[in-house]
């Protein structure tokens, strides 16, 4: 494959591999790849040097630059390649382009050179899609590379721009806002060139020192970018609260307790958190509990708390060490005071039987602040588990009904191997429910689950438990009875998290057409200041249930009580008379021997 007089600085394949053209400053040939001869030479009329040429990712179109900034596009499909397009010439242009390259879809070009900033075009139309303005320590543009953005989280910003700039860099652009995302440099050496894996997550850099390559993984880097993002705004978010906190303070020493405990409200971008938590797959672990009140919008109603506190212990929960033998005593303790808050709070609580396993995995986090445990929990209950009274005292038949669907709609494989076990959804999903996913979970994995669940419509919770099914479809295909299943949803087991949570975000998109979830759960509703809203999800034949069923116990224990004092009665009538026939017995064989 001989023919060029100087050096080739450029060589694209055709996407059928059949053809491929070699490019030189003054000369490019086209090449049969099967027989390796020479097909075609493009001839140039005037005296100007080619800076690349290039055929179009899945299009018979090559793309001819020249010095003076002109592109032409040839239709390569036809013997002749007419002309198909040639992009508009800036005047301003002076170096023309030096380097150029198109997206994975054929539908931008870009092209810099010699000036600080970027033209990039759109090959549909044929006219200038964007002008980026790079800053002003880029002089000169060496290379350029789009590549898929880790952080995206919509179409428009799908894209980054790589740009290796004089300066030995290499530097990423977000083409919609023209924001430099992150900076490749490689401690002190230069960077020569630089080449990106074909999903884009991953980039090759070649150094000037002594001809090294060092390969980056793109994703990290957005992560650590957007995690010390994140960290530096919660910072400014600590310190300007406490700010706020002591003037506010310092404002309140005329006024009443009442207005002293009212403090300012936590304040946050929700699409800037969900955007670094789709990046990242979770929050920064030294930020995670400040974000969760964040998102719950807790009210900080310290005086309420106080009024259910002061109730005392609920008589329910005074001797929950026998049910939940906890070791550590100061978390029992703790657990009883939040949990008969909660009571308190709405009486009826008290008469479910899964309070405590809802409460213990908050509870064990919180274990030094339980009034924002008690807020927390109390979010929780009148959001995500709104539903969940609606039958009391029967399971929550309309939120099981929902997984069941869902599951019917994802995985009808599964779905019949239950119903051939006999198993309703009381089976294989409640238990998930009623803890939270909090035994089948390590602490870690049910922390970063949770960060999607608080951050998401409350219906996402649902979504998860069918993901956690399908992803371990193959364990409980396998399960044969219903201690299988028991076993498996009551302890800790090996779940790809990331697994379960893309597959949660995959159900949310694909349930919306066939099963609408989001229309049978309500959306977010955060609790009211100063005082706690009343809890109305009961059904209202149930407001009674407890006292009528406590009534008909001390009805059944008095009717006890009666049939046994008439049965002692009883006995002691005839231990009487069996008294009397002894002593009736004695006497006469008294007189019988004094005769004798």
């Amino acid at each position: 494959m001989r023919g060029h007089a100087t050096a080739i600085h450029r060589i694209s394949v055709h996407s059928s591999r059949y053809y491929a053209v070699t490019t030189s400053c003054d000369t490019a040939f086209i090449w049969d790849m099967v027989t390796f001869t020479k097909l075609r030479k493009l001839s140039i009329k005037q005296q100007l040097d080619i800076v690349q040429v290039f055929f179009l990712p899945r299009k018979d179109v090559l793309v001819t630059c020249f010095a003076d900034g002109s592109i032409f596009g040839w239709d390569f499909s036809r013997t002749d390649m007419d002309c198909l397009f040639q992009l508009p010439k800036f005047s301003c242009l002076v170096d023309g382009y030096r380097c150029l390259h198109v997206s994975e879809n054929a539908q931008y070009l870009a092209a810099g050179g010699k000036q600080n900033c970027l033209h990039i075009w759109d090959l549909d139309s044929q006219q200038l899609a964007s002008h980026l303005e790079l800053p002003i320590i880029i002089s000169f543009v060496k290379q350029l590379a789009f590549v898929t953005n880790p952080a995206a989280t919509n179409h428009d910003k799908m894209q980054l721009l790589a740009v290796l700039s004089q300066d030995g860099k290499v530097y990423f652009f977000e083409i919609s806002n023209s924001n430099a995302l992150l900076t490749i440099s490689c401690d002190g050496n230069s960077v020569l060139e630089f080449a990106s894996a074909y999903s884009g997550l991953y980039i090759a850099v070649l150094t000037s020192a002594g001809g090294s390559v060092q390969i980056f993984d793109l994703a990290a880097l957005v992560f650590k970018r957007s995690m010390k993002e994140l960290e530096s705004s919660m910072k400014k978010e600590s310190t300007s609260r406490i700010r706020s906190l002591k003037n506010h303070r310092r404002k309140s020493k005329t006024k009443s307790t009442k207005d002293i405990s009212m403090t300012p409200p936590l304040t946050f971008d929700r699409c800037r958190l969900t955007a670094v938590l789709k990046d990242c797959g979770e929050y920064p672990e030294k930020y995670r509990f400040l974000i969760w009140r964040m998102l719950l919008q807790l009210p900080d109603n310290h005086e309420e708390f106080g009024i259910l506190s002061e109730k005392g212990l609920h008589p329910a929960f005074r001797r929950l060490e026998v049910k939940y033998p906890l070791k550590s005593r100061q978390l029992l303790s703790h657990m009883q005071r939040v949990l008969s808050a909660l009571a308190h709070w709405a009486p009826s609580l008290a008469e479910e039987g899964y309070l405590a396993l809802l409460t213990f995995p908050f509870m064990k986090l919180f274990r030094h602040n339980q009034f924002i445990c008690f807020e927390v929990i109390l979010t929780i209950i009148n959001n995500w588990c709104r539903h969940w009274f609606e039958f009391y005292p029967a399971p929550a038949f309309n939120v099981l009904s929902v997984v069941e669907n869902v599951l019917a709609h994802q995985d009808k494989k599964l779905l019949l191997h239950f119903v051939r076990l006999g198993f309703t959804s009381q089976v294989y999903a409640w238990p998930l429910l009623e803890t939270l996913f909090s035994e089948i979970l390590p602490k870690r994995d049910w922390l970063r689950l949770w960060d999607h669940v608080l951050s998401n419509h409350p219906s996402f919770l649902l979504l998860c438990v069918v993901a956690l099914l399908t992803t371990s479809r193959r364990v409980l295909l396998g399960a044969e009875c219903l201690a299988d299943v028991q076993v498996f949803l009551h302890q800790r087991q090996v779940i790809d998290i990331n697994a379960l949570i893309q597959e949660a975000y995959r159900l949310e998109g694909v349930t919306r057409s066939s099963v609408d979830v989001e229309n049978v759960i309500d959306d977010f509703e955060a609790l009211s200041k100063r005082e706690y809203p009343t809890f109305k999800h009961y059904p209202t034949y149930s407001e009674d249930y407890p006292e009528q069923e406590r009534e008909q116990i001390r009805q059944k224990e008095l009717q006890y009580l009666s049939q046994r004092k008439e049965e002692l009665a009883l006995q002691n009538s005839l231990l009487r008379e069996q008294a009397l026939h002894r002593e009736l017995h004695d006497f006469r064989l008294r007189q019988t021997s004094f005769k004798m």
